[in-house]
């Protein structure tokens, strides 16, 4: 009844033919089906066992060849080596792939262009570029002033701009309201006895006093001297002579101006701060301030105060940066350039063209070994083309930036990304980092150490608790300062424990 029975072995590949002699349709039905029961259970343990030795030498050596295919053509499938309809080298799909990723060999990367680079600590804070100019401090000017009415006899300055000493004489002023006190106070000193009224003495002494005579005038006086006619009045501060409200033998009345005074040795740099940029400007942020006329120099400074209006016409608005102005070298007026220094500092990043969005998830391309597999991540800020890894992926780890999409359309971005969603939970438990927001109570930018009271980590079964961590990066922990509330993940290497990032909370 069976004329022939052959088999066909390839790699990855046995085939059965069996052919029947002339025989009836009935009987050809009949044979067939009694051979499929039989061969059913003999080639059961055939394929299951195969020969003597286990075949590892074909294209999936340690599990079952489905189809050879070529990536960019994903519709297409053939049972063996060869081209596919673009003339490509056909790969093998096996059947574990699912478990160690997508294997490509080294020409189909080449050929596909797919590319990889490192994941890498960076300094992503965000900066603000703006103008600014030098404007005198307005906290630190003084007025001089005289407390009495009277006359100026003279001025020791000139001009405005001259420099001025704490405690020089500015002015002398003839005030016949003063000399007229003086006098009095005199008489009562020249009294003897107890026909002075107790006290009265006392009382003329805090009158002079009161009136703006200088205490030394008052205790020369005291001890027998005669009443003078003008008194000085001396700068209370040292400075810049910025007005100058009464000149030579002008009427001066309390409350007016002889004199007005700036103090210089500290000034600010107001900086125009663009609309778009005004999110990543806050009071206390870091800043560097060049100049044209000192190239090279950086001063550094801090943002102390933010206008609350808005220019209506440049859309920009103004921050104020105080300077220490040694040498007075700053004067008012000179331009700067201003760069606002953001928080957050050093962080683990990609290339934003490495990031595939599946609508649920973000999941990154990793290449180990000769496979590559889905990787899924929480991602952060972004600076310029760079996109900050919150949690899921360590610094080193290979990312695929171009070709992903041609890797494996089908297993990649189908399959394997649907088992990702299975397995997501063990992958985010795998990254090893932890995750957790609290307060910080201390740094030191040397050390790289910060103190953070933070809430419950359940990663760790930690509870609620004040603690130190290190840092990756010094870097991390510039713009933050004491106070400031934090999010921030970390890792555990050997005894310490080690920040990986950290940003402003949301509610900061």
């Amino acid at each position: 009844m069976i004329d022939r029975i052959e088999l066909q072995r390839a790699p990855g590949i046995r085939r059965l033919h069996v052919w029947l002699g002339d025989r009836t349709p009935r009987q050809k039905g009949l044979f067939a089906a009694v051979l499929a029961l039989l061969f059913a259970v003999a080639a059961g343990a055939y394929f299951l066992l195969g020969d003597d030795a286990p075949a590892v030498d074909g294209p999936c050596p340690t599990s079952e060849l489905l189809y050879w295919h070529d990536p960019m053509v994903p519709m297409e499938r053939y049972p063996g080596p060869g081209k596919s309809s673009m003339n490509m080298d056909l790969i093998p799909k096996c059947a574990d792939e699912s478990a160690a990723g997508v294997r490509v060999s080294p020409t189909m990367v080449q050929n596909l262009g797919i590319r990889t680079t490192p994941a890498r600590m960076m300094d992503i804070a965000p900066i603000v570029a703006a103008v600014g100019r030098v404007e005198v401090d307005e906290r630190l000017i003084a007025e001089v002033q005289t407390l009495t009415p009277g006359f100026v006899e003279t001025l020791a300055v000139r001009a405005e701009g001259e420099p001025v000493s704490r405690g020089s004489r500015i002015a002398t002023v003839y005030s016949p309201e003063l000399l007229g006190a003086q006098q009095e106070y005199a008489a009562l000193l020249r009294i003897r006895g107890s026909a002075v009224t107790p006290g009265l003495r006392d009382a003329a002494r805090s009158r002079l006093r009161l009136l703006g005579l200088p205490a030394g005038a008052i205790q020369r006086l005291s001890s027998g001297g005669s009443p003078q006619r003008a008194y000085a009045v001396t700068a209370p501060v040292s400075g810049i002579v910025r007005n100058i409200g009464a000149r030579p033998g002008a009427q001066v009345t309390p409350g007016q101006s002889i004199v007005t005074l700036a103090d210089l040795s500290r000034v600010l740099v107001v900086a125009q701060i663009p609309e778009a940029s005004l999110g990543n400007v806050g009071v206390g942020r870091l800043a560097e301030v060049t100049f044209p006329a000192y190239a090279g120099e950086t001063f550094k400074g801090r943002v102390d105060y933010i206008f609350p209006s808005l220019d209506p016409e440049s859309r920009t608005a103004r921050a104020r940066i105080t300077l220490s102005n040694p040498g007075l070298r700053l004067k008012e007026g000179m331009f700067a350039n201003v760069r606002i220094l953001g928080t957050g500092g050093m962080a683990l990043v990609v290339p934003s063209e490495a990031v595939i969005e599946t609508g649920r998830r973000k999941v990154v391309l990793v290449r180990r070994d000769d496979a590559f597999l889905p990787v899924e991540v929480v991602t952060g800020r972004e600076a310029g083309e760079m996109t900050e890894i919150v949690r899921g992926l360590e610094p080193g780890a290979e990312v695929v930036v171009s070709g992903q999409f041609l890797i494996d359309s089908e297993a990649s971005l189908t399959g394997m990304m649907q088992r990702l969603n299975a397995n997501a939970p063990q992958q985010r438990q795998s990254d090893g980092l932890a995750v957790a927001t609290g307060v910080i109570r201390s740094m030191d930018t040397d050390a790289g150490k910060v103190t953070i009271a933070h809430g419950p980590v359940p990663m760790m079964n930690w509870p609620p608790m004040t603690m130190t961590f290190t840092v990756a990066q010094p870097a991390m922990l510039r713009g933050f300062k004491a106070g400031s509330r934090v999010e921030f993940s970390f890792r555990k290497d050997g005894e310490a424990f080690v920040i990986s990032s950290i940003r402003m909370a949301a509610s900061e």
